[in-house]
Formats: structure tokens, C-alpha cells, sequence
């Protein structure tokens, strides 16, 4: 009984010390006490009375004891207009597009020099002196919002970018839909295009680190970054674009070290004013390394080595090498030896070697109905039922959510899958049904043979490359190209 009394009269002179002190310490004064935090042994409580001669203050050598537990939280869409108002104590962690805040720099890397900037946009735009146009310029791998109707895309423009932005949006989707993380049956079916922020972040660094590493053969990547200020002085071969004379390249033997790279870095790709279709550009140029780029464009002539047109637009070659990591300007399979005159050739013609994770589809009305262009095996039917099409010149991309579209002829019978461009004017989801097994009904006559064809929309004609007289169903929506 009595060590009971003992021990509770410890326990309430304990409480008493502590609220006295708790008030003493919340007092407005001079002589408030503050905490330190000495390098060596317990925490030590001191007056902090600057006006003691000789004493040095406690907070000027220590920082003050924070009151209470740190609060993080997350904004998901921070409106700009809106100022931040921050209490003290709080950590507020912003997303990774937040308006027109500046990115950080980026410490490190290579200063690209004078030889390697001209080398770069000769291959790339045909010479150091003329640059990209302000198309491009705007373009970046920024997505459209959560609660739209297409959380899971890269915003495009109409230019030549579009092309290289649904390269990516391809291998996104890829790592979006098959190559989870985790598998969950929420996820499954129609809910993988609804990812949150963290899903869609990850599926994004995930395919530009695969479309570099892929282009560096698995063995290095390059990834290129704009600072603020230019790495060499004026020179009359070059013409400074505010872009390529800025460059740092960081070098990358691992893949683990390339993702967390992009990943820290992921901003300055989807900024804008940010240039970042430019600088996935580069850094695909500088991965696969402009020496093994002259030898896969195969041109005989310096003015067909480079990846974009005249009208700036993705040349084959560019595709092919967003697509499969080679830059090579045919799309048949393997290697042609001979001619179409059965002649043999001087030397050969490489075209693409093997299954690509993501797929190409080509239509253009304007070609000869007996010699249209013929896309190979390994393109038409890719590891991953996803393809980039240009169809009449435009660019746009066919997924569907079946892994065995592409394995099984059996699911090919009737199946489903979307058509995405990526424009401000595509305001809802186009779902597509086809159906493979009776296909579409054909007149008797060759008129009404050819009156039916030229009523076909261009889409349904790229469909039908692949899967000859297919019968699709636009599901209530007005077919649009």
C-alpha cells in the first residue's frame, strides 16, 4: 500500500513539473526558453537572454525544437490563379505539373560540345542552321487531367511532334495495361484507363526509359537535359536555337539508374516552355549514338540522312526507331538480298528484325490501289496489341485491352479497341467494335464494289490492312477521319 502511495505522488509531481514547464515555455518574453541540441549528450534547457554580456544566444547556435508533428499533404490540382498560403510547420509537396514553376536545376552531366550540337541537328533536322519551329517548340509530354475523359494521355499538337508523342503514349499504354506493377481486379478490363496520378506517372518514366534503353541496344542510354545557360561560345557553322546549345548529357549503363533519373527528372519533360518532345528527341538521337544512326538510315546521299522532313514531320526512319530502336527507313521484315527483278542488289536492304512491343499501321488514299505500301509481319503483329497508324498523313494509335489479340486467332473473331489522337478535339473515347468472322457484305458489281469502298472511313481502310474485311462498329460515334 505503501510503495503504491510512493509510486502514484511520483507520478503526479512528474505531471505538475511538465505543465509548468509547458507554460513557462509558451509564454511571449525575453527570457523564452528554447531547446537546444548539443552534439554530445542530453538536451539541455537555457534562458535565452541576449542581454546577459558575454552569452551567446541558444538560437543563434541551434535550431529552434519544433512544436509539433510535421504535416504533409497532397494537392492533386493546385489551382494557378489561387495564391499559397503556407502556415509555418506545414510541408505542402506539389504535383509534378504545377503551372509555370520553375524547374530545378539539374546538377551534373557532360556540356555537350560545338562537334556533338552541329552532328545533332544535322541528323536530326538536315542542318545546324535552321531549327525547330515553334510547334515543336510547345510540344511536351503533358497529360490531360484525371477527371477528363482521357486521364491515361499525352496532350498533342497538330505537328510533326504528334507522332513522337503517340510513340510514347504507346509504351505508356504498354506499361499502363500489361506490364503492372500489381495486379488488381479493379484495374482489370475498362478500369486501366482510369489510372490514378502514381500509375500513370510510373507508366510514363517506365516507357521513356525503355524506348532509350531500347535504342541503346540494352547496354547504355543517353538522356538529354536544357540549363540556363550555353556550353560554347558563337560559331559561324552553328546557329544557337536556345535548345541544343544548352544541353547536358548524362550517361546512363544501368537501367535501374535511368529510371530513377527520369523519374527525378520527369518534370522537365511535361513543363511547359519546356521543349520536351525536343529533349526525348535527343536523348533517343544520342542513345542509339549518331554513328549506329548513319548505318541504320542506309542513305547514299547526305540529304536523305535525317529523321524529319522537310515539312518536319516524322520520317519512317524516326518511327522505327521510337518504335523498335533501329532507325532504318524500310518496314519489311529482315533482309532483302535481291531486287524486285529478281536481281541481286549491291548490298543489302535491313528492314526490321524482330516483333516490336508496339506496332505500325499505314493508309493513305492517294496511293496506287496495286501498289500500296506493305507493312511487315513484325509491325503488323507486335508483342503488345497496340499500334501507331498514320493514316493519310496523320498519326493516331489502335489498342486494344486483350493481351491475346495478338497470340490467339481465336479472340481475332470479334473483339474490341479505341482509337486515340491526342487533340484538344477528340472530346470523347471512340470505342471500336470489329467483328472478323462474317465481315462486312460486298456488292456483286465492281461499280458498287467501288462505290462501297470509297464510302469506307479511313480508319476502318488502316483496320482492314490487318484484318481484310472486317466489320466495324463505331458504337454511336460519327466516324471523324
Amino acid at each position: 500500500m505503501g510503495e503504491t502511495t510512493h509510486t502514484s505522488l511520483a507520478d503526479r509531481d512528474q505531471l505538475a513539473r511538465l505543465i509548468k514547464f509547458l507554460e513557462h515555455d509558451s509564454t511571449i518574453g525575453t527570457a523564452k526558453r528554447r531547446t537546444s541540441f548539443p552534439q554530445f549528450g542530453r538536451r539541455s534547457h537555457a534562458p535565452d537572454n541576449p542581454s546577459l554580456p558575454g552569452q551567446v544566444p541558444m538560437s543563434a547556435i541551434s535550431p529552434p525544437l519544433v512544436p509539433s508533428r510535421v504535416q504533409t499533404f497532397y494537392v492533386d490540382n493546385w489551382p494557378p490563379t489561387a495564391p499559397a498560403v503556407i502556415a509555418r510547420g506545414d510541408t505542402i509537396l506539389f504535383p509534378s505539373l504545377l503551372g509555370h514553376r520553375k524547374s530545378a536545376k539539374t546538377l551534373g552531366g557532360i556540356p555537350i560540345s560545338l562537334e556533338t550540337a552541329i552532328e545533332l541537328r544535322k541528323v536530326v533536322y538536315g542542318s545546324a542552321i535552321h531549327s525547330f519551329t515553334r510547334e515543336w517548340r510547345k510540344s511536351t509530354l503533358q497529360l490531360y487531367c484525371l477527371d477528363g475523359q482521357f486521364p491515361y494521355g499525352i496532350q498533342t499538337l497538330r505537328c510533326g511532334s504528334r507522332g513522337l508523342a503517340l510513340c510514347i503514349q504507346g509504351y505508356m499504354l504498354k506499361h499502363m495495361i500489361f506490364d503492372r506493377e500489381y495486379k488488381s481486379s479493379a484495374l482489370l478490363g475498362a478500369g486501366a484507363l482510369r489510372p490514378n496520378e502514381f500509375e500513370r506517372r510510373r507508366a510514363l518514366v517506365g516507357a521513356i526509359s525503355e524506348m532509350l534503353w531500347q535504342a541503346g541496344e540494352h547496354k547504355q542510354s543517353m538522356v538529354c537535359l536544357k540549363q540556363e545557360e550555353a556550353c560554347f561560345g558563337p560559331d559561324y557553322r552553328y546557329r544557337p536555337d536556345s535548345i541544343t546549345e544548352k544541353l547536358h548529357l548524362f550517361e546512363f549503363k544501368k537501367y535501374e539508374d535511368l529510371q530513377q533519373f527520369v523519374k527525378r527528372n520527369l518534370e522537365q519533360f511535361q513543363t511547359e516552355h519546356g521543349n520536351g518532345c525536343i529533349l526525348f528527341l535527343y536523348s533517343l538521337v544520342l542513345s542509339r549514338t549518331i554513328p549506329n544512326l548513319r548505318m541504320d538510315l542506309q542513305a547514299d546521299h547526305e540529304s536523305k540522312m535525317k529523321l524529319l522532313s522537310d515539312m518536319e514531320d516524322l520520317s519512317q526512319s524516326l518511327i522505327n526507331l521510337a518504335l523498335t530502336g533501329r532507325a532504318t527507313p524500310y518496314i519489311h521484315n529482315g533482309e532483302l538480298l535481291y531486287d524486285k527483278k529478281g536481281e541481286l542488289m549491291d548490298r543489302p536492304v535491313y528492314g526490321i528484325k524482330a516483333r516490336s512491343h508496339v506496332g505500325f499501321m499505314f493508309w493513305d488514299k492517294g496511293e496506287d490501289p496495286e501498289r500500296r505500301t506493305e507493312v511487315g509481319s513484325m509491325l503488323k503483329t507486335p508483342k503488345n496489341p497496340i499500334w501507331l497508324t498514320k493514316i493519310n498523313g496523320l498519326f493516331g494509335l489502335l489498342f486494344s485491352l486483350n493481351p491475346d489479340l495478338v497470340s490467339d486467332w481465336r479472340v481475332e473473331n470479334r473483339f474490341t479497341m479505341w482509337y486515340y489522337t491526342g487533340l484538344s478535339t477528340h472530346v470523347t473515347p471512340t470505342v471500336l467494335s470489329i467483328e472478323t468472322r462474317i465481315g462486312r457484305p460486298r456488292p456483286k458489281t465492281a461499280i458498287g464494289r467501288r462505290e462501297e469502298e470509297n464510302k469506307i472511313p479511313a480508319v476502318e481502310n488502316c483496320i482492314m490492312t490487318k484484318w481484310y474485311g472486317a466489320a466495324i462498329n463505331w458504337n454511336g460515334t460519327v466516324p471523324f477521319i
